[in-house]
């Protein structure tokens, strides 16, 4: 009788779009964790964005339990909430670049464009402390647009173009520190997937001036794609991301100089990792930074911020991408997929217990719908660079 229910359990699971995942709780289920989740259609159908349950304890895990279209060719991107986590946000490659989610009890009610100008491919936002303007990279005009965050309505756009000395180009990453005063973003690549950057740029936050641009590569002319940068809460030091060389760089704001000092801190080749993505300072202190290849979270120990030490590496899927943390802590969920490249498009999410670092479920609800998963964050959770 026992392994008759396990089976039945296990055949109910992988119906709901789970691989595995056996609960070792008893007793009344818990409710649902909600994570507004952007995924494309690899069909031909519209991209959109949709609700699951990504509770492991809840009856639902696993289950996609709303689709909200948004269109054909539209590649919702990444999520964000502002500054006090009243507005929901989605940047697209396609479609309109950048657009509000309207969520109402738990579901989500519309999805409306916003005007963004000229901008095209929109990448990553920053919200301004004082929840003012908020700033949208536009990796396909190198450009970041600057928006009125009340209003949601374009105020202007912060551009250098190449070959000045100090330049904006195939813009990607952002991240402020407004004490400061400074802004920095990434060039990473174009749209068309050529022409990899290898350089992060610096500038006035207050005033849009373009202050100067480094150099981010471990060999001259060989291109790392520079793809998110995130400065540490409260702290005079940023990190950055080298996509295409497998590295993880420090920036350190030198006030004598009025300037930074770049070098790198990691190199995920040696160890058979490449492609780092994205990086997030989790529930417990510690730096996550996710490799789409092979598909791997490596937490560092930034104690010492000047040298993170690697401590473990979590297990995900091909294409480990945006990262979500239960309110709780006890859990890591991540996005595998990066633009449906090739293995890189496991099309799953993993959900990881923190306290062991076991993968506890592969979710594959949206494989089974022919769609990727792009982003993800929970409701009501800020998610702010």
């Amino acid at each position: 009788m026992e392994r008759l229910l396990l089976l039945l359990v296990v055949l109910a699971a992988t119906a709901a779009g789970v691989i595995f995942w056996v609960s070792q709780q008893t007793g009344t289920a818990e409710p649902p964790m909600l994570a507004a989740v952007d995924y494309t259609s690899e069909t031909g159908g519209a991209d959109g964005i949709a609700l699951m349950d990504l509770n492991p304890n809840s009856k639902t895990f696993g289950k996609i339990v709303q689709k909200a279209e948004m269109g054909v060719g539209v590649v919702p991107h990444h999520l964000y909430y502002n500054r006090d986590g009243s507005k929901l946000y989605t940047t697209a490659l396609g479609g309109e670049r950048l657009y509000r989610v309207w969520v109402e009890d738990d579901g989500i009610d519309r999805i409306t464009p916003i005007n963004t100008g000229p901008c095209l491919v929109g990448e990553d936002l920053y919200f301004s402390e004082n929840g003012e303007k908020f700033y949208l990279t536009c990796m396909g005009s190198d450009m970041v647009a600057v928006f009125d965050a009340r209003t949601d309505t374009l105020l202007s756009q912060i551009q250098a173009p190449a070959p000045a000395a100090a330049f904006i180009k195939h813009p990607h990453g952002i991240s402020v520190n407004e004490r400061l005063d400074v802004m920095v973003v990434t060039e990473t690549i174009s749209p068309a997937l050529d022409d990899p950057g290898a350089s992060v740029t610096a500038i006035e936050f207050s005033t849009g001036n373009v202050l100067a641009t480094y150099p981010v590569a471990k060999t001259q002319g060989t291109p790392s794609a520079p793809v998110e940068v995130l400065f540490l809460p409260g702290q005079s030091i940023a990190y950055v991301t080298g996509m295409l060389d497998a590295s993880l760089w420090k920036m350190n704001w030198n006030a004598s100089t009025q300037s930074f000092d770049v070098a790198m801190i990691d190199d995920g080749e040696p160890r058979g990792q490449s492609w780092p993505l994205e990086m997030y300072v989790g529930p417990d202190g510690n730096l996550y930074v996710s490799f789409a290849q092979p598909g791997v979270v490596n937490v560092y120990d930034i104690r010492n911020p000047q040298a993170p030490r690697l401590t473990r590496t979590l297990p995900a899927d091909a294409g480990a991408h945006h990262i979500a943390f239960s309110d709780d802590g006890k859990f890591m969920f991540v996005n595998n997929n990066l633009l449906s490249l090739p293995g890189m498009n496991a099309g799953t999410i993993s959900a990881v217990d923190l306290t062991t670092g076991k993968l506890i479920a592969q979710l594959d609800g949206f494989v089974k719908q022919g769609l990727q998963p792009t982003s993800l964050v929970f409701l009501g959770q800020v998610h702010l660079h």
